[in-house]
């Protein structure tokens, strides 16, 4: 593509070269860099893009993207094509859209952020529309799916390029709607700059990712750029944060919940270990809705997942149909096995998602809660003694294990959790290793009982140090677990 069409949408672009070549691609990874590519520097989390601008170069960059204010008097530039911007991330954001003829505009966009039920809720969308006959993709957490097509996602929102690549396959595999799960991270810096939602979804806010926004005010205003870029807003009436939110926001609302929604709501709810059973009253009919996830936040998710696809005019024999048969990897997933006993594996990693699925288990569970968990290294740190004080209240007996020690000292980690757990009378017990922490639990497990392993949930990986990734996928460690165990516990 010529790079002088590419790049005829950044403002206020400071330009050194002749922009009339074309270029074979554009990267923002060095190390992905080929001959007459273009290299867009752009910082990230870890690690900042203008720290390779050299190494793009030297594997043959034609053109570079930076900001204003980066100094490249130390880089032999020769003839490389310098495009200098106000905001990198933008930019990459916009030739992305460009390079990819965008794609967005031929899609119905329905965005979901918060900090619980992202992902249960895309599923949710995802499989009532799919059962109303309107092709449906979705980006999320766990897998990017479309069709026949499905690849493990490597973050819950791609940059910016990668979403749009996504998205442009989406287009050519005719799909009509797209649910995606939109981080704050996402928003915060910009990877879904310039798209625009027929629907966004707000489930929920509650302390995560302060590393990263600082604090919770931050944390807010990130998750509403969601709504500026959104024709409708679809927002959990109950949770605390909704009436700060609703003043943010300028696009049409309605709420759903169970106190304090006008719009969808729920009646005569039953949980128990295997399923959720509540009824509805909309469209001037009384529906039974039946879901095959325990607990009180699946209610929520699928009154969500109810009211956008409502507005969207699908039908409720559709509804009930996905509904009832949707599965969510790693969200209180039960393990199948045939035991007295329940395994139970929850992607709740931090406070606010222990608490509620420990909530939600100990109001049907006919035995003890045996929990395994641990938390994240390099990650917030303040919610491990305040996770350990929750595992002590609720629980009636603890592991406490490794999640992914990444770059930390597993002991730390596992010392801080513990500070949080002696400030309650909970019993726990320390297993640095995680399959040897599953296997106590389960070895200790007796009839009614439930094994809940938190914090992984779909991963089926664990992040050692120096970026080391090694297997472990909680399903299959619990069925050889579960193949080794005595006749005691057989039913």
């Amino acid at each position: 593509m010529l790079l002088q069409y590419l790049i005829e949408n950044l403002e206020n672009a400071q330009i050194i070269g002749n922009t009339n070549i074309d270029i074979n691609k554009i990267e923002y990874d060095s190390k992905k860099i080929n001959k007459n590519d273009l290299f867009v520097a752009i910082k990230g989390y870890v690690e900042n893009g203008n720290d390779y601008i050299k190494e793009a170069i030297d594997l043959g960059a034609c053109a570079i993207i930076v900001q204003k204010d980066i100094d490249l008097s130390n880089i032999e530039l020769g003839d490389i094509i310098v495009i200098k911007v106000d905001d990198s991330r933008i930019a990459l954001a916009k030739i992305a859209a460009t390079y990819y003829d965008y794609p967005a505009k031929k899609l119905k966009l329905i965005g979901i952020t918060g900090t619980k039920g992202k992902t249960t809720t895309a599923y949710m969308i995802r499989d009532i529309l799919n059962a109303s006959s309107k092709k449906t993709g979705m980006i999320g957490t766990i897998y990017n799916t479309y069709g026949n097509v499905q690849v493990e996602a490597t973050r819950t929102s791609p940059e910016s390029l990668d979403l749009q690549k996504l998205l442009k396959d989406m287009v050519d595999a005719e799909m009509e709607y797209v649910v995606m799960e939109v981080s704050s991270h996402a928003l915060e810096l910009n990877r879904v700059y310039g798209l625009h939602f027929i629907i966004s979804v707000f489930t929920n806010l509650s302390e995560e990712h302060l590393d990263f926004h600082g604090n919770m005010d931050n944390y807010l205003s990130a998750k509403a750029k969601l709504f500026e870029m959104s024709d409708f807003a679809m927002v959990n009436g109950d949770d605390i944060y909704t009436p700060r939110l609703k003043k943010m926001i300028k696009c049409k609302t309605a709420t759903y919940g169970l106190d304090n929604a006008v719009n969808v709501t729920a009646a005569d709810i039953k949980i128990n270990a295997g399923y959720v059973e509540y009824k509805m009253y909309i469209n001037k009919m009384l529906e039974t809705i039946v879901i095959n996830i325990p607990g009180r936040f699946t209610v929520y998710n699928s009154l969500a997942a109810i009211g956008v696809c409502s507005l969207l005019s699908c039908q409720m024999d559709a509804i009930l149909l996905a509904l009832a048969n949707v599965k969510v990897p790693g969200r209180a997933e039960i393990i199948p096995l045939n035991k007295t006993f329940t395994v139970m594996v929850d992607y709740a990693h931090n406070a606010s998602s222990l608490e509620a699925i420990l909530t939600s288990i100990k109001k049907y569970v006919k035995g003890r809660i045996i929990l395994v968990f641990g938390c994240g290294g390099n990650r917030d740190k303040e919610k491990r003694p305040v996770m350990g004080e929750i595992a002590g209240r609720l629980a009636d007996f603890t592991v406490i294990t490794t999640d992914n020690p990444r770059n930390e000292n597993p002991k730390a980690i596992m010392s801080e959790i513990e500070n949080g757990m002696k400030q309650t009378r909970g019993l726990y017990k320390i297993i640095e290793n995680r399959k040897q922490a599953i296997a106590f639990a389960m070895k200790i497990a007796w009839k009614n009982d439930i094994v809940l392993i938190a914090g992984k949930g779909h991963e089926t990986y664990q992040e050692l140090r120096n970026n080391k990734k090694i297997r472990f996928d909680e399903r299959k460690v619990v069925a050889d677990i579960a193949a080794d165990m005595p006749d005691k516990n057989i039913e």
